[in-house]
């Protein structure tokens, strides 16, 4: 396991391929603490996967972005982070996952800013998460990226935290 905070983070698109390796990186029970569920079996990733690398819905009325974090020259997996844009493209909902081993080291921080820079170079206007109100972890990377409470509540739980319009 990674460790070093120097390490470079780097993201690369999802494969079907990554199941394994990502069955092991979100095994921990804790990272459903706020979102529920439990971990995902190596079958149920490649599952996911198969409909995740489509890029979007048969319909196009969206694009989903699914990239694998990765850590030094090995490309580690220790987590993903995922976009959904609307058709247009003008806003995106972003969201980051790092395994437990890796947390606490700012490896989500650099990965969601990855992100949004990304998002940006593709003319993305406003990037939204779903952050459950007592996720302290994740309101601090939201808080990182610019990214603001909104007063919009879903399920009775997430608070929606929204970006100022980006230029």
């Amino acid at each position: 396991m990674a460790g070093m905070m120097n390490e470079a983070v780097t993201l690369r698109p999802l494969c079907v391929g990554d199941a394994a390796e990502m069955a092991v990186v979100l095994s921990h029970p804790d990272l459903y603490r706020y979102t529920g569920g439990q971990p995902p079996s190596e079958a149920d990733l490649k599952r996911l996967y198969g409909i995740q690398t489509r890029g979007g819905p048969a319909d196009r009325t969206e694009v989903w972005l699914n990239d694998i974090v990765t850590l030094g020259d090995d490309q580690q997996a220790v987590g993903f982070v995922q976009a959904t844009l609307p058709a247009d493209q003008r806003s995106a909902e972003i969201s980051w996952v790092i395994g437990r081993p890796w947390q606490g080291l700012g490896y989500a921080g650099r990965a969601a800013l990855h992100l949004t820079n990304r998002l940006r170079t593709r003319g993305v206007e406003q990037v939204i998460a779903h952050i459950h109100p007592d996720h302290e972890a994740s309101s601090r990377i939201a808080k990182q990226l610019g990214m603001k409470p909104s007063e919009v509540v879903i399920d009775g739980g997430d608070t929606v935290d929204r970006a100022p319009r980006m230029k």
